[in-house]
């Protein structure tokens, strides 16, 4: 689990698990780490490490009742634990329960709430203008879509069709008014929402329309939720909450003149400094690697939220015999896994020595490493399969290998991830 502190608590509620993943997907390249549920419940281990979360209903074709009542459901669900429904996923061609699904996200959200609803999603085609919905320059109505045969579209006026679904009062944002900027938006959903309005069905054709609507639902001072394919999902997350940045675990138990003189090339390079676990200590066991383990993990979390590269090496050359050589190995673990519990955006471990990687890998509680690029010769990208950071990515690295640049290329290759 990582910290909470800083980072968003995102629900997207979806009526497929396909778009469900395609809202997802959008989400974690803008930088939240993001899961998808397949089932209408929380998992037994919990997901505190993903503070998106993506909820399929499956209740596009379902009745209207049934819909609502599935989407209430996840919405409290994402409730409960912690996580504001910033979105209903929509289908790009407004198939299903728009209305009534959009009604109990707001329902769960409270009065003055208000969903913004578009099926504008530029890179596929989809746009809206004067209301109209165009699938490739066509009205939605006169594309293959009216003749679906569980959720056939009629009508492509989007205001009309959602007033067709709720009694909800709903207003058209018009493209005129996105392209007067973030603050005519934003100045238009608030005014809107005054007026009782709690659906917006807004116009867009480019993904500066897109961008341009979440910044103003952002900066509109009222409870909004996104309705739409995923862009502008994406795009009102981030102007609500800024992704965290990327960041790289170093753990450099190595001890070899090689490491000491690529970490030291690391530092200078990233400008970071690489805390000193104090061997020694470690290698005591008991209350004194307790306390140096503590120490270490507090220095990590005082380093700045935007610093990408964080890490740990050793202090000082020891000759130890292989019982305290393994404390050691378990003490520089046991700082990783709790870092990687406590600290927002790490993304990627990068590990030197085998002792490290395997007490590492053990600590994690994971079974295999997914093995996909060589970095360097002898220096391996993958991802850890199982346990307490599933994929998690991670470069591992033997203290002999490479010149004096290969502790930042192996890190830079993650942080490019």
């Amino acid at each position: 689990m990582t910290s909470s502190e800083n980072r968003p608590a995102v629900g997207v509620i979806a009526d497929d698990l396909t778009g469900a993943n395609a809202t997802g997907v959008l989400l974690s390249r803008t930088g939240y780490p993001t899961a998808s549920l397949t089932e209408l419940r929380w998992p037994d281990g919990g997901l505190d490490d993903y503070p998106c979360i993506v909820i399929a209903t499956e209740s596009r074709a379902a009745p209207a009742d049934e819909a609502r009542r599935r989407v209430d459901a996840a919405s409290r669900l994402l409730l409960d634990h912690g996580r504001r429904p910033m979105a209903k996923r929509i289908d790009s061609t407004l198939r299903g329960n728009v209305g009534p699904e959009v009604e109990a996200v707001l329902a769960a959200l409270g009065p003055g709430s208000v969903a913004v609803v578009t099926g504008a999603f530029p890179a596929s085609g989809r746009t809206a203008r004067d209301g109209i919905h165009y699938v490739h320059g066509v009205p939605l109505a006169e594309t293959e879509v009216r003749n679906d045969p569980l959720c056939p579209v009629t009508e492509s006026h989007v205001p009309t069709l959602v007033r067709s679904q709720t009694s909800l009062p709903v207003e058209l944002l018009p493209l005129a008014r996105v392209r007067a900027g973030a603050g005519a938006v934003a100045e238009t959903i608030a005014e809107m929402a005054g007026q009782g309005v709690r659906i917006v069905c807004a116009d867009a054709e480019t993904d500066e329309d897109i961008r341009t609507l979440g910044l103003g639902m952002a900066r509109s001072g009222v409870t909004c939720v996104a309705a739409d394919p995923g862009p502008l999902t994406a795009a009102f997350v981030t102007a609500s909450v800024p992704p965290v940045p990327r960041r790289v675990l170093v753990v450099a138990g190595s001890v070899t003149d090689l490491t000491r003189k690529q970490l030291d090339h690391l530092e200078a390079e990233t400008g970071t400094r690489l805390i000193r676990a104090d061997a020694r200590r470690l290698g005591q066991g008991g209350e004194a690697a307790e306390a140096e383990i503590e120490r270490v993990v507090g220095e990590l979390a005082a380093m700045p939220a935007e610093q990408p590269v964080i890490g740990i090496r050793s202090s000082e050359i020891l000759t130890v015999d292989s019982e305290t050589a393994g404390r050691i190995a378990a003490g520089f673990a046991e700082i990783a896994a709790r870092a990687l519990h406590r600290l927002p955006g790490i993304a990627g471990i990068y590990t030197t020595g085998g002792d490290i990687t395997l007490g590492v890998c053990r600590r994690l509680q994971a079974g295999a490493i997914e093995l996909r690029a060589e970095v360097l010769p002898l220096a391996v990208q993958g991802h850890l399969l199982g346990g307490l950071r599933p994929d998690l990515a991670i470069v591992t690295k033997g203290g002999l290998i490479g010149d004096h640049t290969a502790a930042v290329t192996c890190v830079r290759h993650l942080l490019n991830l």
